[in-house]
């Protein structure tokens, strides 16, 4: 299908879900990355900077993602400096994470660029039109947490 074609065939949600999903949207924000800052990091770092001191499986939980994924990743960010850990006094078995001074510089950096990428994709759209789409993401992003939570949770 030439460019063209593409342009003129009718969208659908599943269509521009896909394209979504290919990377076409998010290709121009993710070359500004480098190897070490993947998006499930940069998720991380914002969600334990948000929320201050937090355990592994409680992250994990928020973020959808396997407890081994978080710990690979929390280990490389606390190699590197990001993340701290200390013991938890309610349970010595687990440990708090916080992000670093270090991790929060990184965190403003990483969104900073973010934020210019996505300024740049959106340049000739109207304030009404990112506000309508900025409301309507959220929509959809808070729709996927209560799905994913029902499931892990299933009510009686």
């Amino acid at each position: 299908m030439t460019g063209e074609s593409a342009a003129a065939a009718p969208t659908t949600l599943e269509r521009e879900w896909g394209r979504l999903r290919r990377g076409q949207l998010l290709s121009p924000l993710r070359q500004h990355l480098d190897a070490s800052e993947g998006p499930l990091q940069l998720e991380i770092l914002r969600e334990v900077a948000e929320v201050g001191e937090t355990r592994a499986s409680g992250l994990a939980d928020r973020l959808h993602v396997t407890k081994a994924s978080i710990s690979r990743y929390v280990a490389q960010m606390v190699a590197s400096g990001l993340l701290a850990t200390r013991p938890d006094p309610h349970d010595g078995r687990a440990a708090l994470l916080s992000a670093t001074a270090r991790g929060r510089r990184a965190l403003a950096r990483r969104e900073a660029r973010r934020s210019r990428a996505l300024a740049r994709l959106c340049e000739e759209w109207s304030p009404a039109d990112v506000e309508a789409l900025t409301r309507l993401l959220r929509r959809l992003n808070d729709g996927i947490d209560a799905s994913l939570r029902a499931e892990r949770h299933p009510g009686p």
